[in-house]
Order: structure tokens, then sequence, then C-alpha cells
């Protein structure tokens, strides 16, 4: 599968995961959950069957270092490195242009760093039935969901409508319907009527066709990516992207793209999917693979304690915890996170109030 090509989201500076991942050292290239980290996961998982040469990590600059040194087989070429984060419309659009200019006939297997897959043969499937439907649906963008098992207030939801196809004996459906972080009566109205899917955020689609969505609904954006696409590969590169990524709109594509575009399909998967993107996640995914109420990592003392999570990343310091019920501790070297676990939302609040009293060396 020469023309298949993956590229890897691994942008985010991962605020709701503070004070463990910083602007300058996120969550992407920290080992949460075990001893990888979660841009190795996420690579090592599409090596499986994509070329090597045909991974694309899209990241900041400055981590590249990390990139080049967790992913020894990693090319420079392989690395699109954005200037200044400019959220994830811009990322998704500027992987895909390049792609576009490099093989017209590619085909786009759009993926997260942070996204925990338990069921990796179930996602590998269902990526290569996404690929061959293409066959049939060229012009549609289609999406790998993730059935809930929950009413989650912090994932967007996708309803899935009439069958358009079948193939293999999977009914591929309509996307009816995408609301992003509903609140609680809505999500559990969505979990009760059994057509709504987690959006992962994990699709496949061609180049031309998720451009031509850009185009249409973000015209300004597409513009200035067209412009980087026409100096990609050359001298200019580094130029042109200084001067036109920068003044991209900052937009998330959920927002910017699957809230508007109308040819989108889901195939429902088994996933075991999560978004590692706050500590109630890092939470749920020890808790699993300890088969406990509590979840611990590092130097950590517990009693009498539960449904909690302590996470020690300072080793030459003892976390020692009584009495907790339904609590997040988090030690580093230079902070100390203490919340309750449903106001886990609250951490990115709390980043806020660091910026505003401008203590940037907590950022």
């Amino acid at each position: 599968m020469n023309d298949l090509y993956a590229v890897i989201i691994a942008g985010g500076s991962g605020t709701r995961l503070w004070p463990s991942s910083r602007q300058f050292y996120p969550k992407q290239i920290k080992p949460f959950i075990d001893n990888r980290t979660m841009l190795q996961v996420s690579y090592n998982r599409m090596r499986q069957f994509v070329e090597l040469d045909n991974i694309l990590i899209c990241t900041g600059v400055k981590y590249q270092d990390y990139c080049l040194e967790q992913l020894p087989d990693l090319k420079p070429h392989q690395l699109i490195l954005e200037p200044v984060p400019r959220n994830t419309a811009a990322a998704v659009g500027l992987s895909a242009v390049i792609l576009a200019k490099r093989n017209p006939n590619a085909t786009m297997v759009n993926l997260w760093s942070d996204s925990f897959i338990k069921n990796e043969n179930e996602h590998k499937n269902q990526i290569l039935l996404a690929v061959d439907l293409l066959k049939d649906l060229p012009d549609y963008l289609i999406i790998i969901p993730a059935r809930p098992t929950y009413p989650a207030i912090g994932y967007g939801y996708l309803q899935a409508g009439d069958t358009l196809i079948q193939k293999n004996g999977i009914d591929v459906y309509k996307v009816d319907k995408f609301v992003e972080k509903p609140d609680i009566k809505v999500a559990e109205q969505y979990l009760q009527q059994g057509n709504f899917y987690w959006n992962t955020g994990i699709f496949v689609c061609k180049p031309k066709t998720l451009l031509s969505f850009y185009k249409q609904h973000m015209p300004k954006m597409y513009d200035g990516l067209l412009k980087i696409q026409s100096a990609w590969d050359t001298p200019d590169q580094d130029r042109i992207m200084q001067d036109i990524f920068p003044q991209l709109e900052s937009m998330a594509i959920d927002y910017a793209i699957f809230e508007k575009v109308n040819r989108m399909a889901l195939i429902p998967a088994d996933l075991g999917w999560s978004d590692i993107g706050n500590w109630q996640s890092v939470y749920d995914l020890m808790k699993h693979k300890s088969n406990s109420n509590l979840a611990i990592k590092g130097n950590v003392i517990t009693i009498n304690s539960k449904d909690s999570l302590v996470f020690n990343e300072d080793s030459a310091k003892l976390v020692a915890v009584a009495g907790l019920n339904n609590v997040v501790v988090v030690n580093t070297q230079d902070a100390v996170l203490v919340i309750d676990k449903n106001s886990d939302q609250d951490v990115k609040k709390i980043v806020e109030e660091i910026k505003a009293k401008k203590m940037t060396q907590y950022l």
C-alpha cells in the first residue's frame, strides 16, 4: 500500500494534564500509562500496516529533538513542524496539503498521539476497511468512532443515520449530526438512543477531499495552506511557513470541519478507546490495569483511600495519603495538584490563572 499514509497529530501541550504535561515537555512525549510514551505507542501501532516512510508526525518545532530521539527510525522529512501552535484544524490541513503535493494519489489516515486503544486489531481492521471503502465513497471522510460506555461530556458525539453501504458484512452509516461536548443530560440521552458514537478523531480520506472541505468552510485558511504547499520541499519552505502559518485561524477541526460537512460516514468499532486528555482518563486506564479502585504511580503510600489517583513523578520524594475519596494528587519536582476527581476540567482554569499571574516557570 504505497499510497497509504498515516499522519499522527502530536502538537498539543496537554493543558488538562498539568502539572505533569508542560508546554516544553507535553503529554505525548511522556510515559503516562507505562514505560513507553504515547507518541511511541501511536507510531508503533501504525507501523504494523503502514510503510515506515509513509508515517508522518505533525508536531511543534520545539518537540523535534524529542521525536527524533524517541522514534529512531524516523527521518527528518517525516516531521511536519509547526512554528507556533494554531490548533487542530491548521495541523490537519497542513498535513493534508503536504500529502497532496508529495503524492496526489495518497490516502490519509489521521490519528492523534494521545489516543489509548485497547483493541488494536479492531483499530487496524476498521482503518483498512475504511481505505477499501474509499473506492465506493471517494468523496467522503470516513470516521472510525468508538462505542460510548458512559455519558461523557468531554467528547464529541456522532449520530449514525441511514446505512450508506455494506462492506464485508459491516454496515457503514452516514453521519447525520456531530455534537461537540454536550452537557450531561444530552450525553445520557445519546447513550440511551444507541446510535450515537464518540468521535475519536480517527478518520480516513483522500487529502483532496479534505481540502475541498477547507476550501468550502475555511477559505482563508485554505488559501494560506496552498501558499505553504507551493513552497514545501523547496528552499523557501521555512520562510513561507514562518510567514503564513502563524496567521492561520486557530480553531479545532471539530468546529471548523466536522460540524459543517455533510459527506461523512462512520464505521462502528469496539476500539476500547480513550482520549488521554485529563486526569480522569489516566485514572480510568491505570485503575483498569491494576484491577483496583486506586490508581498509583511512583513512590506512593496510601491508607484508607479509594476511587483516587496518586501520581508521583519525583522519585526523590515520598507521597503519602490517607482517607482520600475521589481525589487526584499529582506531584512533580516543582508543583503539586490536588483536586476532586469530578472537577478534572478545572485544571485548565488553574493553568489560565498561572498565565494571568505570569508564573511562566510553572507552564
